[in-house]
């Protein structure tokens, strides 16, 4: 065999290998994220009574997660590259579940918002550190690919949650009320999920044991050169918080990442309450089933809408789904059945699911390895604020106006900043690009 060939076969067989785990990694880790962030929304439809909660105040319990979170976000980045992410990660996923179970047991209002806030906390580490990950084992030709297994995580989360959910808040497990069973169930779940996950994940090709010597040779040698070249395209090259921030690049992809979280904040949340609101009559089990289709949906959407950006390009690939996600929110407006109001949340996920899995690759066309972490960070945390907001917002529209329109152009108008923004942004990259090229 020659050396090409053989160079040929370990590089197949090293990166099926990588895949394999990572990605393994990745779906099941944003499923029990997925999971325990949002139950809190169908659980809701009975704890909300139980606890005397409003909207407006399940709105603040509901996102003062995202509030924690952001605060928390660059502090995580910090962990990150202290402790790196085998460690970090599995830290941060055992205290999240554990929070969640503590979750089952609250008594009030107060006490469920000082726990979401707790849960924000501990799982405010964990997509900037998959995108990490994604960052640092993949090229640019995988990173779409890798990406949309966090939709496919969040898609499979509605596969499995939303049914049982659906299910479980009409049963008593141990006794306890059926929200109380659903907070108990995912948070041992996640716990344990946490535990099996310290056999996958690995920080770098080199201290890989599911990696033979001669694939860990050449996975040090494939990131290293990809790597390469992109400092030589003009990549961010220091670790320094302030210089990444001063940058004009980072600042646009900022501001972008952080107004998709406005949407992430609205319907994440009130998606089964828009769901029930659209068709009187029906049943909290009907709304979990109905939700499983914006998100089933959106995850094969954005699989295969990365696997072709992965090929063509990114730029149109990334600003088209704003405009996608934009007129779902306005159809919804005029939804009065339950399967119309679903078509509407299809369309908003299946364009928010899509400018997300292509976001993060184009952020990398300009972050080096150096800075990854810290400009994942921020990215993060100015999401996370918007989704923090959003909830709150939307809650105390509704409890005001006893209509969702408003929320709801509100925003549609944030995915048409972004949709401005990214263009902006993609303009000048090829600019530089062709810049570099000249020179």
């Amino acid at each position: 065999m020659s050396t090409a060939m053989q160079v040929s076969e370990i590089e197949k067989r090293t990166i099926a290998k990588v895949k394999r785990h990572l990605l393994l990694y990745i779906i099941f880790g944003q499923l029990f994220y997925q999971l325990c962030r949002t139950n809190i929304g169908f659980a809701q439809l009975t704890m909300g009574k139980a606890l005397g909660l409003k909207a407006e105040a399940f709105g603040f319990a509901a996102g003062v997660f995202a509030f924690s979170a952001f605060l928390m976000q660059i502090p995580a980045g910090l962990m990150l590259e202290r402790f790196r992410p085998r460690r970090w990660l599995t830290f941060n996923m055992i205290s999240w579940g554990l929070v969640v179970v503590a979750q089952a047991f609250v008594q009030s209002g107060t006490q469920l918002t000082v726990l979401r806030f707790l849960l924000g906390v501990f799982e405010a580490g964990f997509l900037p550190g998959v995108f990490v990950i994604i960052g640092t084992w993949f090229k640019g030709r995988d990173q779409g690919m890798a990406t949309s297994f966090v939709q496919m995580g969040l898609g499979l989360s509605a596969l499995i949650g939303s049914p049982f959910a659906g299910w479980i808040l009409g049963k008593s497990f141990l006794g306890l009320a059926g929200w109380r069973s659903l907070f108990l169930v995912e948070g041992a779940v996640t716990v344990l999920w946490a535990l099996v996950s310290l056999r996958i994940l690995s920080d770098e090709p080199a201290e890989t044991s599911w990696l033979e010597p001669e694939e860990r040779e050449f996975m040090v040698r494939y990131l290293g050169e990809y790597q390469a070249r992109k400092l030589s395209h003009g990549a961010i090259v220091t670790s320094g918080m302030g210089t990444v921030l001063k940058d004009s690049r980072i600042l646009i992809l900022l501001v972008s990442f952080a107004l998709s979280g406005w949407t992430v904040g609205t319907f994440i949340f009130f998606s089964p309450m828009l769901l029930k609101r659209a068709g009187v009559g029906v049943s909290n089990q009907a709304v979990g089933f109905l939700a499983i289709g914006p998100y089933v949906l959106s995850a094969i959407a954005a699989y295969f809408w990365a696997r072709h950006a992965d090929k063509t390009e990114r730029h149109w690939h990334c600003v088209l789904p704003t405009l996608v996600c934009a007129s779902g929110m306005i159809l919804y407006t005029f939804a009065h059945s339950p399967f119309a109001a679903m078509t509407c949340l299809c369309i908003v996920q299946v364009g928010n699911g899509c400018f997300f899995v292509t976001f993060w690759p184009s952020s990398n066309l300009v972050v080096g390895k150096q800075a990854i972490a810290k400009a994942t960070a921020i990215f993060q945390a100015g999401n996370l604020l918007c989704s923090f907001l959003a909830p709150i917002f939307f809650g105390w529209l509704l409890d005001r106006t006893k209509s969702p329109e408003r929320g709801l152009y509100a925003a549609a108008s944030t995915m048409l900043a972004i949709f401005v923004l990214m263009n902006i942004f993609f303009f000048r990259y090829k600019a530089q690009q062709k810049t570099l090229t000249v020179n």
